[in-house]
């Protein structure tokens, strides 16, 4: 509110404000109210644009639900103190920056603004505001405000967005519990939770018994006539653990909590890594292995150990479900997308059971058929992961033929300025990555 604005003019936007709260505790189209949040930012705090970030624990980001003027695309920020919106749910703090091309560093080191989205759309950003939606110490949010020109943002100005992020806190820790009841979320994690507690359970009693196998070989040794009996009851155990193992990954995956640190991965190079512990397995079976790498980094920001089990569970499975010819794996780019491509010369899916494929616990009738051992989880919770950082996951089968897995995950910049469409997000690079086979069945 400028500060020239009389007594009424404040109590009319008050007003304004109470409505909108009416609709938001009323309505169960947040998008829309929070969309109608952003037009009264500009209408009545004196901001020509708006945006309304809420934020997603699973990738420890902010994204915008309501964006006044033109977008080039779906706007994530994380939150980190690389950005001005970032730095507003890093820190809790409400500020006005009264020059965004200025030096930000007397603020924050780190801090920083990317021109970029004033490029695609033809805008110069001036001064800029920001306030966090906070509701009992939870922060669920960022209201920003940005001017290009004009009369520029006063203290008024901030109390009148900090009033609006409050209502945009309360209202969405008031919906959020509105909609964990109506799609039962919450029940899902829950039954999550359940599962790994269950199986962790299962996975210690089986581990001692396997010791106690281990024990018995070596007693045993090679000519006893119970040599082979207990190889045959080792290798079943084996399984069993390898079926705990993935339950327990696929109970955190369903649980929506981060596996690894969410950060920019260079997926060129760690990819590379991924596929070297793949071709002694291949070798084993006389398959070729072909690979295609670029020759420059490529950055995807994802969970660390999410990326791998993605790109684990996809070579292991093409290796597994092939027994003669070559297992082909591939890392491009295609616009603003990586494209990781897997081929096989394996068994193929029927078609009938491709569009079942991804759900939780359901495998190929061949595969079932031919007795070769899985849990059916490994798509399932591939697919969670790629569609969490948004991507996309797609196939191509037939059976007796071969399988082609595709992976497409957006691009960002490795060490700064990943998010072109906002003018505000910048990434880290990539600081440490895992190497585990685990969740591959």
């Amino acid at each position: 509110m400028p500060e020239n604005k009389s007594y009424s003019d404040a109590l009319a936007i008050s007003e304004e404000f109470f409505e909108l709260y009416d609709r938001m505790i009323g309505s169960v189209d947040i998008p829309t109210v929070l969309q109608e949040v952003a037009d009264v930012v500009c209408k009545d705090i004196n901001s020509q644009r708006a945006s309304v970030y809420l934020v997603k624990k699973d990738t420890n980001e902010l994204e915008a639900v309501a964006v006044t003027g033109k977008v080039a695309k779906i706007i994530r920020i994380p939150i980190a103190k690389t950005s001005l919106a970032g730095f507003c749910a890093a820190t809790g703090q409400s500020f006005v920056i009264p020059d965004a091309y200025g030096d930000l560093s007397v603020i924050d080191p780190q801090l920083r603004f990317d021109h970029t989205w004033d490029k695609i759309n033809d805008f110069r950003t001036k001064d800029v505001m920001c306030a966090p939606a906070v509701f009992k110490g939870e922060l669920l949010g960022v209201v920003q405000g940005i001017n290009s020109k004009g009369e520029p943002f006063g203290g008024h100005d901030l109390e009148s967005l900090k009033s609006v992020s409050r209502l945009v806190g309360y209202s969405l820790y008031h919906a959020r519990l509105y909609n964990d009841l109506a799609t039962m979320k919450e029940l899902e994690k829950q039954k999550a939770e359940f599962v790994r507690v269950m199986v962790h359970e299962l996975k210690s009693p089986i581990s001692g018994a396997r010791m106690l196998i281990s024990a018995l070989e070596q007693i045993q040794g090679e000519d006893s006539q119970a040599a082979g009996m207990t190889r045959k009851v080792g290798a079943r155990m084996d399984h069993m653990l390898d079926l705990i193992t993935d339950m327990l990954e696929f109970a955190k995956v369903k649980s929506g909590e981060p596996m690894g640190e969410i950060t920019v991965v260079d997926v060129t190079e760690c990819t590379k890594k991924i596929c070297t512990r793949y071709v002694s397995d291949a070798e084993q079976k006389n398959l070729g292995i072909d690979t295609a790498f670029p020759d420059s980094p490529l950055g995807v920001r994802i969970d660390t150990r999410g990326y791998e089990m993605v790109v684990s569970n996809l070579l292991s499975n093409a290796i597994k479900y092939t027994t003669e010819g070559a297992v082909k794996f591939s890392l491009s780019q295609q616009d603003s997308m990586i494209k990781l491509a897997v081929t096989d010369t394996g068994i193929g899916i029927p078609e009938k059971d491709i569009p079942k494929l991804f759900k939780e616990f359901y495998r190929a009738s061949n595969a079932k058929s031919q007795q070769i051992p899985g849990s059916g989880v490994g798509l399932s919770g591939v697919k969670s992961i790629v569609e969490r950082f948004g991507g996309r996951l797609e196939l191509e089968s037939k059976e007796n033929v071969g399988s082609t897995f595709y992976v497409y995950l957006p691009i960002s910049e490795i060490g700064g300025g990943g998010e072109a469409a906002t003018g505000v997000g910048v990434f880290e690079s990539d600081k440490s990555q895992t190497t585990d086979k685990s969740f591959t069945k």
